[in-house]
Formats: structure tokens, sequence, C-alpha cells
């Protein structure tokens, strides 16, 4: 028995390969002389998960071979899932539905969401045994293990339907004797519906090799038309390759997503959609998806508070705001200071490729911080939402005369007392300056497009004249005035951002851009990419927060699948 995704059973393999293409995952890969294809993917208009695998003989001699496909159920509190073991399995069910024809189903649902949300697992080929509880597929009570489910060792799975538990689905096909060299395959899918009953079609659809093909086309064709609306021709392939498939596929898988489900961030309670992270997203696919891009944008705003600042992150499905990990370090300012400055910047770049001035004009809630709940703090209209954005801003600014760090700003890890102040935020608050004054010089309003002007200039003088290190630009003041990002540092002595953001915000004068491009060239760039910031800090250091720790502990849950050669 071996899985050939290689996890969970951990068997040495021949051959391993997985692709990631535009919509889709392909995992090819060889275990002892047995070759596993696997193509995973969404149709375009259904929400199922479709797996078309193929499975040869390359083994030299028969072999009789079965395949086990599993999936782990989640509850749909996912917080509640770590937190109340007692409460979680008693509301897990699943059932098994046999058609007439010999097919099988297995359902899985909360008990509260039978009628609403209906989880189902299917195949298309016949289906000789299932399993609906964990224990009893890892079995001995779960001292059978992923990589060793004691359930295998038999000839059949219990064919248990779950009334609670620690749901899961596993299904076995019998794909029967192999002779040297044949192929054979099946497809699978995995959804949800408000019923089985709606289910149906959807099911029936996939169980056809036709339509499964049918529908992989359709996925490439979405794809094809989504990246030919903007192509880039660079003397370099890699990155005509970086700009033209890579990032704006990442963009719109994130404008989706936004890490709300990803490997490092799962999503729960309110760490959600992070706002500053998804505002990016926007400004990456707005060009191909403008409607889409504007609906997400008005939820963005709906977690800006009325005094200008913003919420970190919100649950999209609850609209319950987070600080993000500010309640981690009560003693630091309990905001961050770049999270409203980037709707500015979302909202000039989706008028620039719409001209839809009248979205100014559209009525968006502020979010309430005391009523933890979107829409409770009064409403205003878009433009007033990104003019109170620079005025939290323009009144928040240090001893020199330059914007706050907060809590954090870009760089969450870097997390100094009050009163620091933090170039990146300058930068971003510039950046956001020149598009308000040349937005309202479009809108005819001359006056307030010269204030905006005018105070771009003020912090443009303030940081030529002040954080200017002699090779490039510092990256903070701390609450003493003293500066990070220089040569008088020990460590972080010089930070990308300072630099690169230095030329985009157009703060930079033209020699010191091009010196301090030298710079990162010289001690920053690397066959590996670019650092972030040169030397790395060595211990951790309560003074400047998280940038002096590294740490990286996640848990992920996956659908496995199996193989095995009865006897």
């Amino acid at each position: 028995m071996f899985s050939p995704f290689y996890i969970p059973t951990l068997d040495p393999y021949d051959m391993f390969e997985c692709h990631v293409g535009p919509g889709y995952s392909r995992i090819i890969s060889e275990f002892y002389g047995i070759r596993t294809y696997c193509t995973i993917f969404v149709p375009i208009d259904d929400e199922s998960e479709i797996r078309e695998v193929k499975i040869t003989n390359k083994t030299g001699g028969r072999l009789e071979i079965d395949a086990i496909s599993v999936v782990e159920y989640t509850h749909f509190d996912a917080v509640k899932q770590f937190n109340n073991a007692d409460w979680v399995p008693q509301t897990m069910q699943s059932r098994c539905v046999r058609g007439k024809d010999g097919s099988l189903t297995l359902t899985q649902y909360a008990f509260m969401h039978r009628e609403t949300r209906v989880n189902f697992l299917t195949s298309n080929h016949p289906v000789s045994s299932f399993e609906s509880d964990r224990k009893r597929f890892l079995g001995d009570n779960e001292y059978g293990t992923w990589a060793n489910p004691l359930s295998l060792q038999m000839d059949e799975l219990g064919n248990y339907e779950a009334r609670r538990g620690d749901n899961i689905g596993a299904i076995m096909h019998h794909l029967g004797n192999f002779w040297i060299g044949e192929e054979k395959s099946f497809i699978t899918q995995l959804g949800q519906e408000e019923s089985f009953e709606k289910a149906g079609h959807v099911i029936e659809k996939y169980r056809d090799p036709e339509n499964v093909r049918e529908a992989f086309n359709r996925v490439g064709s979405f794809w094809d038309k989504f990246l030919s609306k903007v192509q880039v021709e660079t003397p370099d392939k890699d990155i005509n390759s970086m700009l033209n498939i890579h990032n704006p596929r990442q963009c719109l898988i994130n404008k989706n997503w936004s890490r709300y489900l990803s490997y490092y961030q799962p999503g729960m309670g309110t760490r959600g959609i992070g706002l500053r992270d998804s505002l990016q997203d926007i400004m990456g696919v707005v060009d191909r998806v403008p409607e889409e891009s504007k609906e997400l944008l008005k939820l963005m705003m709906m977690v800006q508070k009325k005094n200008g600042s913003a919420m970190n992150s919100f649950n999209p499905l609850t609209m319950e705001a987070s600080g993000g990990e500010t309640d981690e370090m009560p003693d630091r300012p309990q905001y961050y200071g770049d999270d409203h400055l980037w709707i500015i910047l979302a909202v000039a770049e989706y008028l620039k490729e719409t001209g839809d001035t009248a979205f100014l004009d559209e009525v968006i809630p502020y979010y309430d911080e005391a009523g933890k709940k979107a829409g409770s703090g009064g409403k205003g209209t878009v433009m007033d939402h990104i003019k109170k954005a620079l005025d939290f801003t323009i009144n928040d600014k240090g001893i020199h005369g330059l914007p706050h760090l907060g809590f954090a700003d870009w760089n969450d890890t870097v997390n100094l007392r009050m009163g620091a102040e933090s170039l990146f935020n300058a930068h971003l608050y510039g950046k956001g300056l020149l598009e308000m004054s040349e937005l309202c010089k479009y809108l005819g309003k001359a006056a307030l497009s010269r204030a905006y002007k005018k105070e771009y200039n003020k912090i443009r003088k303030i940081f030529n004249s002040i954080c200017w290190d002699g090779g490039w630009y510092i990256r903070y003041f701390d609450s003493d005035g003293r500066p990070l990002g220089s040569c008088k540092n020990e460590h972080g002595k010089i930070y990308l951002n300072a630099q690169s953001w230095a030329v985009i915000s157009e703060m930079a004068t033209a020699g010191r851009a091009e010196k301090a491009l030298d710079s990162v060239d010289r001690l920053l760039n690397t066959s590996k990419g670019v650092k972030i910031s040169w030397p790395g800090f060595n211990g951790y250091g309560p003074y400047r927060g998280g940038i002096t720790l590294i740490f990286r502990e996640q848990r992920k849950m996956e659908a496995y699948f199996y193989i095995q050669i009865p006897g």
C-alpha cells in the first residue's frame, strides 16, 4: 500500500512531478512500477472538485490494483473544530446513497445544515465499499495511522454510515487486473450543494469522461482569455513569464481567497481576509475583472473606521473584523499605519481602468470598532472614505513630521514603541497624495488638488532632508528618533522596500534613486533573489519585535489517496 501523492505514506518514489497550471494541478508519480497521473481542477460553472486519475502498470508483470480515495471533513466553524472535541463530532453525520445503476455517493453534513450544505463524494467507477468514520478507517480506536490505516489491511472497508463522529469519506475501487503497460482510469468528485437531490445533475454530469474533458478545456479557455487581456514583452523571458502568467494568476486566486484558506493562514475566527492583502490583489486584477474587483473593494471599505484608519483583517462570512496581531503586544500602538492607505491606491486603479467616476458617489458604511461589526459606524461616499484615509495620516505624524508606524506597516514584523515613524508609510502616503491630487484635478476640484500636492511636497522635502543615509534611504525612526535601516545599525542596515518605494512614491531624487538601487544590487541581490533586509538579526530583541524571530509552525489537512495491491 502507498500513496501516489507521497504524503501520508512517505514511500520512496521513483518519479514525482507536481505541475501547477492556471486553474488546475497535476501530480504524476511512480512507486513500485505503478505510475499514477492525477489531474485536479474545479469546473468554471460548477462547485465540485474533479480528480481524474489514470494508473498504468509499468512493472513488467501482471498486477491487481485497488484505489482508495479519502477526504477528511472539517466542521463549518473552523475554530470550534479545534476547541470543542466533544460537540463537533456529535454534529457531523454521513449517509450513503446508492443508485439503481450501482453507483454510490457518500453525503456528509453537520445536522444543523442538513438542508442547506450537504457535501458529497462520489466516483464514476463502481465503489465496492466505503467508510465514513475516522476511528474505523484508521482502525483500533485510531491507533492506526494515516500512513498505515488498519482498515486497508482488510479486503473491504466497513460500509459504516456515521450518524455522529469524526467524519471522513473513503471509497474503494477494485480496478482489477492490470496487464503489462495497461492503463485504467476513474473520476472522483467532491462538492457541496443544498441537498443530494440538487447535486444529482452535477454528479451525473462529471461521471462522464467526455464532460470532464470539456470542463477542463473550459478552464483553459477562461485562463487564456483572462491572461491575454494584457501581455508584456521584455528581453527577459523569465520576466515575461512572471508578468504575463504567474503574477496575474496568483492575484486572481488571492482576490478570490485572499489567504483565507492557505497553508500559513487558515482563516479561522476573524483572521480571514487581510485588508492590505486584498486591496493589493484588486490592484493586480482590476484590469481583467473590474466588476468583481469593485465588489470586493466595497467590502474592504466596510472595515474602514470613521476616523479614517482601518481594521487589519475580517471574516468575509460574518464581517467581523480584527486588529491583527495588535492584541499580542498591548504596549504597542493598536492600529496598523498602512492598512487604510491602500484603499486610496486601489480606488485610483479601479477608476483608471474603468473611468467609473460615479463609483465615488456610492455610499459605503464604516466599521464601528465598539460595535464589532461592519456597518454600525455611519456611512460615507467612496470619496469620503479615501479622504478620511488621508486625513487620518495627515494627523498621525511623529517628531520629524513623518507618518507614524503604528503597530506595524507593510513589514508586519517590525513592532516599535509608540511614536516610531515609518518611511514606508511615508511613501505609501505620498503615493496616495499624488493619486488624489491627480484625481481631484480630473474632477475639477482644483483647490483640493493643490492642497494634496502641497502636502506631498512638504513630506518629500522632510524625507530628503533627513532620511538619506549616504548610500541608501533609511527605513524607520524609533520612538527616540534613532534611525533603523542605517549604516549605523549592527543588524538591518538596509531594507529593500525603503529603496524601491522611494522610487515608486517619486520622493527620491534622481541621483539618490540610482545610488540607492545600486546599493540594493550590491548588498541585497543574490543568486536566489533579492533579500528583504541585511544583515539578519541574531537573537530576539523586544525593542524591534518579530523581525528578530523566525518561526513557522502550521498543520495542514489533506485529502488522501491510496493504492494497494491485494494479497
